[in-house]
């Protein structure tokens, strides 16, 4: 794939980032309160020396129209309402199961949050800044990107496809990253189809040739990972694996549901 843009944080989907093993339960981590919400770190930044952070959101203040100078951003609500306006005259609202992609120095403006939001933001690299101003000047990187748009999707039925050969019990949702980032991210939704019996045994002892997260936003998962013990997942749980380790989802509950992340977007799953 040829790279269409440059990220300041240098990677590429040919030369990607790696991820440290490792978990944030959904009941770990400090919550700390800025002026009109709070957050807690789910620990990517560490995990990734920098050069990705996400967190975990509750509550979000209204904005002036502002862009980020950074290499990527994206949101997935989990629960409650956003309404944004984007620079090409969109004005959106994002509900539960709502998933936002907007690109490098992409303007936007937050104008109304509901008291019960939630989401979890992932931005690269973790630290960046942002540029307040409804006419703000966009600094010359910005028009590397400027063929982008924002990628906004919603949680509907026709949204997901059945995944294929061994994968063929899950249903998938691709929530539109993988062209935008030039192959660098992939992020999807996955979650099992009731009417289709799950393989006994789960997925089998494998690993992929990338890192990711995923974290359950329904249900459970029992999981045993390379380094780590088995352990049962459930909704708001973060876990995290490097690329190649070995790992095997050996059960979940009927409802189950996850966001999965990949690093990069194209990779090989190799059984052991």
């Amino acid at each position: 794939m040829n790279q269409a843009t440059n990220w300041k944080s240098g990677w590429t989907a040919a030369n990607p980032l790696d991820i440290k093993t490792g978990l944030v339960g959904k009941d770990d981590g400090t919550w700390v309160t800025v002026p009109g919400a709070s957050y807690r770190d789910l620990g990517l930044a560490e995990a990734t020396g920098g050069l990705l952070r996400a967190r975990h959101l509750r509550g979000t203040g209204t904005t002036d129209w502002q862009f980020h100078d950074l290499d990527f951003q994206w949101f997935f609500v989990l629960q409650g309402e956003i309404k944004i306006r984007t620079e090409d005259g969109r004005d959106l609202t994002l509900g539960k199961g709502a998933s936002a992609y907007q690109p490098p120095f992409w303007r936007h403006q937050v104008y109304a949050v509901s008291d019960d939001y939630e989401a979890i933001e992932v931005t690269g690299p973790a630290d960046f800044e942002t540029v307040t101003g409804r006419d703000a000047i966009k600094p010359a990187r910005a028009g590397e990107f400027a063929h982008l748009k924002g990628v906004y999707t919603f949680d509907e039925p026709d949204e997901y496809v059945r995944g294929d050969g061994p994968r063929a019990w899950s249903l998938y949702r691709d929530l539109g990253t993988r062209e935008p980032t030039d192959g660098r991210v992939h992020i999807h939704i996955i979650k099992l189809d009731t009417e289709q019996p799950s393989p006994k045994g789960g997925t089998g002892e494998h690993h992929h040739s990338m890192a990711q997260w995923f974290m359950p936003i329904r249900g459970w998962i029992d999981i045993s990972a390379e380094g780590q013990p088995d352990r049962r997942l459930h909704a708001g749980d973060f876990m995290k694996l490097q690329r190649g380790a070995a790992h095997n989802a050996f059960d979940a509950s009927p409802d189950y549901m996850t966001l999965e992340f990949c690093v990069p977007a194209d990779y090989e799953t190799v059984a052991r």
